[in-house]
C-alpha cells in the first residue's frame, strides 16, 4: 500500500511533467481529495491567453489539477462563479520589510503574493555594522537576513545593492573604485548571487551610486550576466537628463551581458514630457538585440527622500547634517539643489510627507512653497533646516499621469508598486504601497479600456516572473506553485488616495499563498505561508 505523502509526491511529479493545458476529464476523482477546489471561476493564467471558465484544485503548495473538476473530493470547495481566479501577484519593486510587518496587510488585499524588496541600490544585505547599529538589524549576507525572518504571510525575496555593496567596500565615499576594490566588489555580488539574490541594483540618483562611473556598474553587472539575471536600476536622472540616463542603461546592459530592468519608468518635470517619444524610442530599439523591461506605478507622483536633491559629494563621509548646518557648504549647495528641483518641477511641486521632526510635524501634507510662506523662509533655506532636524520624504508631483498610462501600456513593461508591506496606522505616504495593483485593473482595464484583463494580469505575474527567472510563479499550471488570488473583476479598486494613503484596496476575494489561504471571503487570516526565496 502506497502511504498518502508518497501519493501525493507521485501525483504532483506527474502533473508536473505534463502540459501545463491539460485538462481534467469529466467525471475524474482525486484520491486523495483535493484540499481546495475553485470552481467556476474566470481563470486568466497569467500568459495572455484569454480567460476560460474553469477549476482549480490545489494540493498541498501546488496547482494539481485545471479542468472540469465538477465531481472532484475537496476538504474545501469555493464557489468561484463570477470571479476572476488568477496567479498571484508578484511586485517587482518593493520597499518591504517583512522582518517587521509579517502580515503584509496593504500587499495581501491587493492581491500580491511575493515582494521583491532590495531595489534602487540598497539591499538588506550585506550590510556591515556601525556603532550605532543593533545586532539583529544587521545581515552581513543573504543567508543571515533569511535567518532573520519568522512566519510571513507572503513571499519576499531580494536584489543585492550595488550602492549597499560599495559602501561595505569603499565606505561612504564618491570617489572612484580602484580595480582592487571593484575585484572586492564582485566578489561581494558573487557571494550573494549564490546565496540566491534575484537580481543586480542600482540607485544612480541617489548616493553613492550618483557618484559611480558607468565602467565600474559595467563591470560589476558582468556577475549578474553570469548568473542571469537582471541589473535593475534606478536611472541616473529622470527629467532633464533623462534620455541619457536610459541610454546609459542599455550601455551597461549590453556591454555587460545582463538583462536590463528600469525601475519606475517616467519622465519628471512638465518641460521634459516630450521626451517620452524618444525615450520609448531609444527602448523599443535596443529590444532589437537586448532583453530590456520597465517597470511602473500608475500615479502621477513619485515618494523620495528631500535629501535626493542635494548633490553627492554633501553626503560623502555620512556628513550631510553638518554640512547643512555650516554656511559656507550650505551656499554652496543651494545652485545645484535649485536646478535639480527646477527639473523635477519646482518647489511647488514638492509634498512633504514622513520623517519630518515632532517640531515640522505641522507642516505634513504641504507643498514646500507653501510651507516655506508660512515659515517666512525661502524654501531652500527650509528644506536644509527641515533636513537638520528629521529623514524627511517628500512627494513629487511632476509626472503627467497620461504619460504613466502610456508607459504602462508597453508591452515590455511590469506592474510595481515602488511601496512597501505595510499596515494601516494613520501614517501619510504613498497611495502606491495600499493601491497599485487594483488601481491597474480599475483605471486601466475597467475605465479606460487601454488594456485588456488578460494582459494586465500577465504584467502582474508572468511578466515578473520571466524577468525574475522564477518559473513556478507567475502562471497557473498544473505543478505550479499554488499562490492564486481570486478576485472580484467588477468591484476591485484602490482606495488610498494622496491625502488619506492607508487605506485597503477592495476587491479581493481569496488569496492563496503557496496553498495558504491568506485572504478568506475579502478578510485576512492568521496565515503565514510565505518564505524567503532564491533562485
Amino acid at each position: 500500500m502506497i502511504r498518502l505523502s508518497t501519493r501525493r509526491s507521485f501525483l504532483l511529479r506527474s502533473l508536473a511533467a505534463a502540459p501545463a493545458v491539460a485538462l481534467a476529464p469529466r467525471g475524474w476523482r482525486t484520491s486523495p481529495p483535493f484540499d481546495f477546489v475553485l470552481r467556476g471561476g474566470t481563470v486568466i493564467d497569467g500568459t495572455g491567453a484569454a480567460g476560460r471558465v474553469a477549476d482549480i484544485g490545489i494540493t498541498g503548495e501546488r496547482i494539481t489539477a485545471i479542468g472540469d473538476l465538477a465531481n472532484a473530493a475537496a476538504a474545501r470547495i469555493i464557489d468561484g462563479k463570477g470571479l476572476v481566479v488568477a496567479p498571484g501577484f508578484v511586485d517587482a519593486h518593493a520597499h518591504s520589510d517583512l522582518r517587521r510587518n509579517p502580515a503584509a496587510q496593504s500587499k495581501v488585499m491587493q492581491g500580491v503574493t511575493m515582494d521583491v524588496c532590495g531595489p534602487d541600490g540598497g539591499s538588506p544585505f550585506p550590510e556591515a555594522p556601525d556603532e550605532n547599529d543593533k545586532a539583529e538589524n544587521v545581515c552581513d549576507s543573504r543567508a543571515k537576513w533569511q535567518q532573520q525572518h519568522g512566519p510571513i504571510a507572503i513571499d519576499i525575496g531580494s536584489y543585492v545593492g550595488h550602492g549597499t555593496v560599495r559602501r561595505r567596500v569603499l565606505g561612504a565615499t564618491g570617489r572612484a573604485a580602484t580595480p582592487d576594490e571593484v575585484a572586492a566588489m564582485a566578489k561581494v555580488i558573487e557571494t550573494a548571487f549564490d546565496e540566491g539574490a534575484l537580481g543586480l541594483s542600482s540607485g544612480l540618483e541617489y548616493f553613492p551610486g550618483n557618484a559611480t562611473a558607468t565602467d565600474e556598474l559595467v563591470a560589476l553587472c558582468k556577475v549578474a550576466a553570469k548568473h542571469d539575471r537582471p541589473y535593475v536600476t534606478h536611472i541616473r536622472n529622470e527629467d532633464d537628463r533623462v534620455v541619457e540616463a536610459v541610454d546609459e542603461a542599455i550601455e551597461i546592459a549590453r556591454r555587460s551581458g545582463a538583462p536590463l530592468l528600469i525601475s519606475h519608468l517616467k519622465i519628471g518635470g512638465k518641460a521634459n514630457w516630450p521626451k517620452l517619444d524618444t525615450v520609448l524610442a531609444h527602448i523599443e530599439a535596443a529590444l532589437e538585440d537586448h532583453e530590456v523591461h520597465a517597470d511602473c506605478y500608475p500615479y502621477e507622483a513619485w515618494q523620495t527622500s528631500l535629501a535626493t536633491n542635494f548633490p553627492a559629494w554633501s553626503k560623502e563621509g555620512g556628513g550631510f547634517v553638518k554640512r547643512l548646518q555650516d554656511p559656507a557648504d550650505r551656499a554652496r549647495m543651494r545652485k545645484e539643489t535649485e536646478a535639480t528641483v527646477a527639473a523635477g518641477g519646482g518647489w511647488d511641486s514638492l509634498m512633504l510627507g514622513n520623517g519630518l521632526a515632532k517640531e515640522d510635524r505641522d507642516l505634513l501634507g504641504k507643498r514646500i512653497d507653501d510651507a516655506a510662506k508660512e515659515r517666512g523662509q525661502e524654501p531652500f533655506e527650509l528644506a536644509c533646516d527641515l533636513l537638520t532636524r528629521g529623514s524627511v520624504s517628500i512627494l513629487g508631483f511632476g509626472i503627467d499621469e497620461t504619460q504613466m498610462d502610456t508607459i504602462l501600456c508597453q508591452p515590455w513593461c511590469l506592474v510595481a508598486s515602488d511601496g512597501s508591506a505595510a499596515v494601516a496606522s494613520g501614517r501619510t505616504g504613498h497611495p502606491r504601497s495600499f493601491g497599485t495593483f487594483p488601481r491597474v485593473l480599475r483605471r486601466h482595464v475597467r475605465e479606460q479600456k487601454r488594456t485588456t484583463l488578460e494582459d494586465a494580469v500577465r504584467k502582474m505575474t508572468s511578466l515578473p516572473a520571466k524577468v525574475l527567472r522564477l518559473p513556478d510563479r507567475g502562471a497557473l499550471a498544473e505543478g505550479k506553485l499554488a499562490s492564486v488570488v481570486v478576485f472580484d473583476p467588477a468591484t476591485i479598486t484602490d482606495h488610498a488616495t494622496y491625502l488619506d494613503p492607508q487605506r485597503y484596496a477592495e476587491g479581493v476575494k481569496f488569496l492563496f499563498v503557496n496553498g495558504g489561504l491568506v485572504v478568506d471571503g475579502g478578510t485576512q487570516t492568521d496565515a503565514r505561508p510565505g518564505r524567503v526565496i532564491g533562485r
